[in-house]
C-alpha cells in the first residue's frame, strides 16, 4: 500500500487545477453575459406590455361617437399633411374613398369632428383615455423573476407624435399606383392619419426603443338580430 503520491500524479494535478483556473474568467464572462441578456429580454417584454396597453386606448379624444357607442374616423382634411383625395366626388361627405356604404361600417362622424393637434388640447390630458395622452409619460415597471433571483425597477418613457402620411407620388382619385414614403422622422404638430407611439428604456448602459402606429381607421359594428 503507497503512502505518498508519486511525481506523474503531482503534475497531472497541477495540470488539471491550471486548466480549471484558467477556465473562471470564461466561466464568468458567460454567466454575466447570460444575465445581461436576461435582463435585456425582460426589458423588451415590458416595453411591449406598455406599448400595447397604450395601444388598447382610443385613438383620439374625438374618436369615440357616443351616440352609436363605437369609434369613428375623424376628418383629417384640413391637414397639411393628409391627402384631401381622401374626398372623391364630395369633401363634405361622412364617407372616404372605399368606406362601404352600409350601415354598422367605418365612416366618420356625423359632427365631423378632427383630430386633437400635437400640443393642442386634450393632448397628454392627465385622465388618460386616448393615445396621445401618453406622450411625454414616465412610468415604472418593477421586473421579479423568481427563478432567475433577481429584482429590478425600470423607468419607461413614453412619446407620441403625428407622422406624415401624404403620398410621395399619385392620389387617390385616379392613380393605379401611389408611392407612399414612410418617414419615422417626420413628426407634424398638426394631425394627420397616424400616430406614432415609442417607448424607450435603459438597461446595461444602453436604451432599448420599440416604436408602434395606430391609424385613424375606427371600427366596424357588430350587426344584431332585431327580432326573432
Amino acid at each position: 500500500m503507497r503512502s505518498a503520491m508519486s511525481m506523474i500524479e503531482l503534475v497531472f494535478a497541477i495540470i488539471i487545477m491550471g486548466i480549471v483556473v484558467m477556465s473562471l474568467p470564461l466561466i464568468l464572462m458567460q454567466t454575466q453575459s447570460g444575465s445581461a441578456l436576461a435582463l435585456e429580454q425582460e426589458t423588451i417584454l415590458a416595453i411591449k406590455t406598455r406599448l400595447t396597453f397604450i395601444l388598447s386606448h382610443e385613438w383620439d379624444t374625438n374618436s369615440y361617437d357616443s351616440n352609436v357607442s363605437m369609434s369613428r374616423v375623424l376628418d383629417t382634411n384640413a391637414s397639411t399633411s393628409a391627402d384631401s383625395a381622401f374626398y372623391v366626388n364630395d369633401t363634405n361627405s361622412t364617407r372616404r374613398s372605399g368606406h362601404v356604404k352600409a350601415d354598422e361600417r367605418r365612416r366618420l362622424r356625423d359632427d365631423r369632428k378632427a383630430p386633437t393637434p400635437d400640443g393642442g388640447t386634450h393632448w397628454q390630458a392627465s385622465s388618460g383615455t386616448d393615445i396621445d395622452d401618453f406622450d411625454d409619460n414616465t412610468t415604472t415597471a418593477t421586473v421579479i423573476a423568481t427563478d432567475m433571483d433577481y429584482i429590478f425597477d425600470l423607468n419607461l418613457s413614453s412619446t407620441v407624435n403625428y407622422i406624415t402620411d401624404s403620398l410621395t407620388s399619385g392620389n387617390y382619385n385616379s392613380s393605379q399606383t401611389i408611392v407612399f414614403t414612410f418617414n419615422t422622422s417626420s413628426t407634424p404638430s398638426n394631425a394627420t392619419n397616424i400616430k406614432m407611439i415609442s417607448v424607450a428604456s435603459s438597461i446595461n448602459d444602453h436604451t432599448i426603443t420599440l416604436r408602434a402606429f395606430a391609424t385613424n381607421i375606427g371600427e366596424s359594428g357588430i350587426l344584431k338580430r332585431s327580432s326573432w
